[in-house]
């Protein structure tokens, strides 16, 4: 009787497990797909996942928080890249996204432009005052600054000064061998700069450029608000994670955001549908924010605009990137709050869910921070493992395997059972 029991709880186990799983597979497929745009602000595709996440909190029950709408549109200025790009070389038309990144502070410049390469053989010239700018037009002239494997420092920090300087009166190229990571600009220099990797960069004489930018001032994005009542309706547990990603670089380029961070919305979406059906001690107030990767802006805006006194809160867990946990898990402020983390540590180890919990200090690299500044015990935990993909075109559903993702989301409920 007891062996047949066992089986059949492993059983309901083993399909909820499936179930949880293949549900965040469709989830990730859905906002990596091109129709959001890698969730930028072109063609507002930040706001459109927004009421996709939004449509999906209404279908599987989730409400809006008392009095007040799923939605919190804010506004803050960006600068983005809706048109047509191209980077010829010589006869060599470069890929974007993979030979090449448009710096997001980028303006705009387009034709044909002669090469001036500044390399530690002429960095010296111009710097002697041998080569006179104000002869230079920027609608023909390109500077090129070429200087990989550089030792020194202190040198390599005055080029990188100067070739964003340069933006100011020239389209301007970096030579890099770095790997090549996109962001967010919010307020545009007059000309472009582009990042070319070495492996598709050569000498030339001349190059084809064609960059434009879109500034807007005052871009309308949104927060998205879910709430869940617990037996403690006044008290809450605030779960987080920014569903906007980097968007297109021109029409035919876009960062799908699978890891960073379709995977922790993905995570919330599936939170979400547990304590639908299982109640926690505390509400839970589920906030998917945009605008994380320009700053920060949409959970700033919110801890400035709360829905309820932030000291109702007892505490925040803000996923962001949780692609594959294959290693396990680091958790940003686990210094700062021994006692939760010494718990979360503790129920892992029971459970057996991660590999590892890697505890880590305060960091304001994302949607905690700013809650952990008004005095919120906030954790911001993300997966560690073979998913290296980052603000690259390589982040997409398909090369994010959800590694362990059941387990975090096990060992996520019992933590905050534990509250």
């Amino acid at each position: 009787m007891l062996k047949a029991l066992f089986l059949s709880l492993l059983f309901c186990f083993s399909w909820n497990s499936f179930a949880q799983l293949d549900y965040a597979k469709k989830i990730l497929d859905t906002l990596c797909s091109p129709h959001f745009d890698g969730r930028g602000y072109v063609n507002e595709g930040d706001v459109r996942a927004g009421t996709f996440i939004e449509e999906e909190l209404k279908r599987i029950g989730v409400q809006s928080f008392p009095g007040q709408s799923y939605s919190q549109p804010y506004a803050f200025n960006v600068n983005s890249f809706p048109f047509p790009i191209e980077v010829v070389l010589g006869e060599d038309t470069l890929r974007p996204g993979i030979d090449y990144l448009v710096n997001p502070y980028s303006g705009t410049a387009q034709g044909e432009f002669d090469v001036i390469e500044i390399n530690k053989k002429t960095y010296y010239d111009i710097f002697g005052g041998k080569i006179n700018f104000k002869t230079m037009d920027p609608s023909q002239t390109i500077f090129a600054f070429n200087f990989l494997d550089n030792t020194d420092k202190e040198l390599q920090k005055r080029v990188d000064e100067l070739s964003y300087e340069v933006t100011n009166y020239f389209p301007c190229i970096t030579v890099t061998n770095k790997k090549k990571m996109y962001s967010v600009g919010r307020k545009p220099r007059n000309y472009p700069s582009i990042e070319i990797d070495s492996a598709a960069y050569h000498t030339v004489e001349t190059a084809n450029i064609k960059v434009a930018n879109q500034y807007i001032p005052k871009y309308k994005s949104k927060n998205v608000i879910g709430y869940i009542p617990g037996k403690k309706k006044k008290k809450y547990v605030i779960l987080s994670a920014h569903y906007d990603h980097l968007g297109r670089m021109g029409p035919d380029t876009y960062f799908p955001g699978a890891n960073d961070n379709a995977s922790g919305v993905a995570m919330l979406l599936s939170l979400a549908k547990y304590y639908i059906e299982n109640p926690a001690k505390y509400s839970i107030v589920i906030c998917f924010f945009s605008g994380e990767e320009a700053g920060l802006v949409g959970s700033k805006y919110f801890v400035e605009h709360p829905y309820f006194p932030l000291k109702k809160a007892r505490f925040v867990l803000n996923i962001d990137i949780l692609g594959g946990a294959d290693d396990g898990i680091t958790v940003v402020n686990g210094t700062a709050h021994e006692k939760e983390f010494n718990s979360l540590v503790e129920l892992n180890d029971k459970g057996h869910f991660m590999p590892t919990v890697k505890k880590r200090g305060a960091a304001a690299n994302s949607d905690h921070h700013f809650f952990s500044q008004m005095g919120v015990p906030a954790f911001f935990i993300y997966s560690m493992g073979s998913v290296k993909n980052y603000h690259d075109v390589y982040d997409t559903a398909e090369n994010t395997p959800l590694t362990n993702f059941d387990e975090a989301q096990m060992l996520f409920q019992q933590f905050i059972s534990t509250l």
